[in-house]
């Protein structure tokens, strides 16, 4: 149903229970982290009805500021989550793993900023353009292939297809 072992890239078909995954886990950490948060979104490409994903269900965390991130840190870790490192400014980013597969990743990043409009404004777009979705299908489903174990490899490389979705739909905000 849910989970991909560390470092491997196999995409699936998309599955309806993916949402109801995510509502489960939205239930439990609101009322987990209740004070701390602003705003739980699902993201990634389980969040995208009929899109291929790697079955693993990628949530973003907005909070007004990362001086609560402390508190967070050993709340999450309490529910199973671990804080992996990651080299971007203003985000921390958790997995939570069941039988040696990751399931869930957690984003925590400041509400409102660009890390989360981003993360957002990339869900939304491929909601909304067909086209989009199908050619980040393709392009997915060609990296798979060619880094069935190497996922920063896989994902360094759709970073061109997202920085352009990105760009178009700054444009058409302007």
């Amino acid at each position: 149903m849910v989970g991909l072992e560390r470092g491997v890239v196999k995409l699936e078909p998309y599955n309806c229970n993916w949402s109801i995954l995510f509502e489960k886990e939205r239930e439990m950490l609101s009322s987990q982290l209740k004070g701390l948060i602003i705003k739980i979104e699902h993201v990634g490409s389980t969040s995208i009805e009929g899109l291929t994903a790697k079955p693993i269900i990628d949530i973003a965390i907005g909070v007004s500021s990362l001086d609560k991130f402390i508190r967070i840190k050993e709340k999450v870790k309490g529910i199973g989550y671990v804080e992996i490192p990651v080299n971007i400014d203003g985000k921390h980013v958790f997995v939570k793993d069941k039988e040696n597969k990751i399931t869930h990743f957690l984003h925590v990043m400041i509400y409102n900023q660009k890390l989360w409009r981003d993360q957002i404004c990339f869900r939304d777009s491929l909601r909304s353009s067909p086209d989009a979705k199908l050619k980040y299908v393709k392009l997915k489903e060609e990296l798979a292939k060619k880094y069935p174990n190497d996922v920063i490899s896989y994902t360094n490389e759709k970073k061109r297809f997202v920085d352009s979705i990105l760009k178009k739909a700054r444009n058409r905000n302007i």
